[in-house]
């Protein structure tokens, strides 16, 4: 039997570990059922992490009401599982474009649930080239589109500027965001650095993501991932290319996780 110090600390613990998810930008096209087929195995495996996945058009939800037949399918897959969140991707080209065409795209992905043959519905928005500056019209700008989407049912904002955000910038975004990601680089950027200089404060771990692209299947994954979970990150993946053009990797990331 547990003592309560050792309980304590084991529940502690658990805690964390139940806290950090996947992040996935699945860009890869499903030309069939078999495309995405391993981020299928890895869901339905380990039922008790969340996966949020990015899925991506056409550089955000195209210009239709409705997207490809392929992706109806895969996305109806995918919301079949208890533990996925599908987010749409928007670019925002770091808070410089047009502000109406943002709000145009997040109108689409959220009328993606009106769709009568299957349920396509996605549950937030991962707004691509986010701005980490501490300019005041940037955050609003972001501040602006994340009150849009949760305004349209999108629930779930994440943030993507790949950087740690300037000194005095954080609590506003943060305050917008469910999820920032302050590192999105190269798993060598990653590991020859101390991980806490690649975010703006601590106070923000639990929001904060990390993707690391160019890691090879050879590489400790499972380091990176047991590191993120003690740090208590948000969520963490890492892809073995640098375009997101693979599923390689899903399955071994999602088993380098302490469950």
């Amino acid at each position: 039997m547990f003592g309560p110090l050792v309980l304590a600390s084991f529940l502690a613990f658990a805690s964390v570990v139940s806290s950090t998810g996947i992040l996935l930008p699945l860009y890869v096209w499903p030309e069939d059922d078999s495309t995405w087929a391993p981020v299928y195995n890895a869901v339905s495996s380990h039922p008790d992490i969340l996966f949020q996945i990015i899925v991506n058009p056409d550089s955000g939800p195209g210009d239709s009401a409705y997207p490809d037949e392929n992706i109806i399918a895969g996305v109806a897959k995918l919301n079949s599982y208890d533990n996925v969140q599908v987010l749409g991707y928007i670019p925002t080209n770091y808070a410089e474009r047009d502000i109406s065409e943002v709000i145009d795209d997040i109108s689409i992905y959220s009328k993606w649930s009106s769709n009568k043959s299957k349920n396509i519905t996605v549950s937030g928005i991962f707004f691509d080239e986010a701005p980490n500056t501490n300019d005041a019209d940037k955050i609003s700008y972001m501040q602006s589109v994340s009150k849009s989407a949760k305004s349209g049912c999108l629930s779930t904002v994440v943030f993507n500027p790949g950087a740690t955000l300037e000194d005095g910038s954080a609590d506003g975004y943060f305050e917008a965001a469910d999820l920032i990601v302050e590192f999105e680089n190269s798993y060598s950027a990653w590991t020859t650095n101390i991980p806490a200089n690649k975010f703006s404060s601590s106070k923000n771990y639990s929001k904060d993501a990390i993707i690391l692209y160019s890691a090879p299947m050879t590489l400790d994954y499972e380091a990176v991932v047991q590191e993120a979970q003690s740090m208590g990150l948000g969520a963490a993946y890492l892809t073995n290319t640098d375009n997101y053009m693979s599923v390689e990797t899903v399955q071994k990331v999602a088993a380098s996780f302490v469950q």
